[in-house]
């Protein structure tokens, strides 16, 4: 579908951000592992967070929906009712879930959809024979073919790509009946904080796990307690809407955890740089457009900020660095490319050189469509933009945003009055 964004007269309101897709697809990765009872509150409606609940669904115990609740019940929950699962195109569940199957004795045939089954996962190919699984791979990608159970050793990850395997192995092994005094050693970490937050999820269930030296040490076997978790709300999601804060007014904030271990919160600290003025007023984060100023940010340890801080940087009066380009390649897109190219359609002033994506203020624009690329961040990167432009833009492929944000355009259209 196309969706077309008019320029912004005003930008305000007060609204409360939409379920963290992260937290959520870990919270569903943990009851499955349980085999007590697990209440889950606040579950959203993203794309990602209905694949992971889906692969609970097919499970021999269905978990029970009710409104913004999912009550996954006790008992044994590594079966399923057919050999073949999907992940949708949610490249978490799909990272996370992998090694977690692999502890059941069912051999079972994974796929994925869109541009899910052209990302590399050979990593699979690589660790499975050392534990006794049963594994291959379309050349390294989707779909799968596996059969457990998994035979917890020690071993050492490569996390150079991404930390959802280390999430998927950690978890695995904290639910597998066998595991012991095994170690994980991450090998060139990335997105250390996502490694966090899987870690925080654990301590819900009552399983104590930590990250030191880039090792975790596993004391097991582990019991997994019952548990009723809230999710949070998503701060990949309200980057987007908190960077049209800073450049076109003023929003206040509800459902955000301050102390939350989700990687984009540092988001906060590109704001301060950029000259933007924030304060709690109680649980609600209120941001408000001042400066723009130029800053630097590394964002290898959250890639999925790239997007919103390339508007960000591309409206502030000098030139902005961001740093980690090499986390960008194997996402929805190449980001690193659709970044450049469809912002520059906007009037954007972007180039990458080496690992950095250097960022002039912007220019006039120069076309009034651009397209998604299938890509939910694109697409809401697009949409921000947009807003500061004499002239209404049209999205292609909008749809993109159903991954994380399906709510995505109608808080936009509440948050702005158009001229």
């Amino acid at each position: 579908m196309n969706q077309r964004i008019q320029p912004a007269k005003q930008y305000s309101g007060e609204l409360v951000i939409p379920a963290s897709k992260s937290h959520a697809q870990r919270v569903l990765a943990c009851a499955l592992l349980s085999r007590e009872q697990t209440l889950i509150q606040g579950l959203g409606n993203s794309d990602d967070e209905l694949a992971a609940l889906g692969l609970l669904e097919q499970s021999v115990l269905k978990p029970i929906r009710k409104a913004e609740s999912v009550l996954i019940p006790s008992g044994q929950k590594l079966r399923f009712s057919t050999n073949e699962l999907s992940f949708g195109e949610s490249g978490l569940s799909s990272r996370m879930f992998t090694p977690i199957l692999a502890n059941g004795d069912q051999e079972l045939i994974l796929n994925g959809k869109g541009s899910l089954a052209s990302r590399p996962m050979r990593l699979f190919d690589e660790v499975f024979p050392e534990l006794g699984v049963q594994f291959s791979s379309d050349n390294g990608t989707l779909p799968f073919r596996l059969k457990g159970p998994m035979v917890p050793k020690t071993i050492e990850l490569d996390g150079s790509l991404s930390s959802q395997f280390i999430t998927g192995f950690i978890y695995a092994f904290a639910g597998n009946e066998h595991t012991g005094n095994e170690r994980i050693r991450i090998l060139n970490p990335a997105s250390v904080p996502y490694i966090e937050l899987s870690l925080d999820v654990l301590r819900e269930f009552g399983v104590d796990l930590e990250l030191e030296n880039n090792e975790v040490q596993f004391k097991g076997p582990y019991h997994f307690n019952a548990t009723e978790i809230r999710i949070e709300g998503d701060w990949s999601s309200a980057s987007f809407l908190l960077v049209g804060a800073a450049l076109f007014g003023s929003i206040k904030v509800n459902g955000l955890r301050r102390e939350s271990k989700q990687a984009d919160i540092r988001l906060l600290q590109a704001l301060t740089d950029f000259g933007a003025e924030l304060h709690w007023e109680g649980d609600a984060l209120v941001v408000s457009k001042n400066e723009c100023m130029p800053f630097e940010f590394d964002a290898t340890h959250c890639p999925d900020l790239f997007p919103p801080l390339a508007v960000l940087a591309s409206y502030a009066n000098g030139v902005s660095r961001l740093h980690g380009v090499h986390r960008l390649f194997s996402k929805e897109s190449n980001r690193a490319v659709t970044i450049v190219e469809e912002l520059t359609k906007l009037g954007a002033k972007i180039e990458v050189v080496e690992d950095t994506m250097i960022v002039q203020p912007r220019g006039e624009q120069l076309a009034v469509q651009v397209s998604s690329r299938h890509d939910h961040r694109i697409a809401m990167a697009s949409a921000i933009f947009a807003l500061g432009l004499s002239e209404q833009t049209t999205i292609g492929d909008a749809e993109a945003v159903s991954k994380s944000f399906p709510e995505f355009y109608t808080y936009l259209e509440e948050l702005t009055v158009k001229q």
